[in-house]
């Protein structure tokens, strides 16, 4: 399956360089610290039996292990993606071992893109979300296909001449449609 209509013009495609730690990546483990240092604290003040510490510490074990574990799915995730950006659609293809999934969105319904720029030749495009949407991507769990993404182009080479692209074209189709 081909994920372009047959009217449809692709012009930029791309993949993500690299993997770009993003906020969730790190106060999830942040919790996680800060709740073994408390669980410690109250543990010795409390004078608990080495049963009840190491109770503790492989609940908290199994805690970071699960942050682990989503970031090395993320990871996978974007390591199989690739981006596709037509004069009507940005396309999101990720090719996993069962087979290809397509998301897309339509241009006009985006917001303005804006470009966080790497400093190695790379930078991420997003489409300023809103708190909500943020907040709803933040969560670390499984989603379904139908889901609503948080579009992202993570770490694309000339992401500024990408982003100015998306937004010509996102112009004209309002216009047009």
């Amino acid at each position: 399956m081909y994920p372009l209509a047959e009217d449809e013009q692709l012009l930029w495609s791309g993949r993500p360089q690299r993997y770009v730690r993003r906020y969730r990546d790190y106060h999830y483990y942040l919790a996680v610290g800060i709740l073994l240092v408390v669980v410690a604290a109250l543990s010795v003040g409390q004078d608990l039996g080495y049963e009840v510490m190491l109770g503790w510490l492989v609940v908290l074990s199994l805690f970071a292990a699960s942050g682990f574990e989503r970031n090395r799915e993320r990871r996978g995730f974007i390591a199989g993606t690739t981006y596709l950006v037509t004069d009507r659609r940005l396309i999101f293809v990720s090719q996993w071992p069962p087979g290809a999934e397509f998301r897309w969105v339509q241009l006009a319904d985006l917001r303005p893109p804006r470009v966080r720029d790497h400093g190695d030749g790379t930078g991420t495009i997003d489409f300023r979300p809103t708190v909500r949407e943020w907040l709803r991507d933040q969560g670390f769990r499984s989603r379904p296909a139908w889901f609503p993404i948080l579009p992202e182009l993570m770490a694309v080479r000339d992401a500024a001449q990408v982003a100015e692209l998306i937004a010509r074209n996102a112009e004209r189709c309002r216009v047009v449609g």
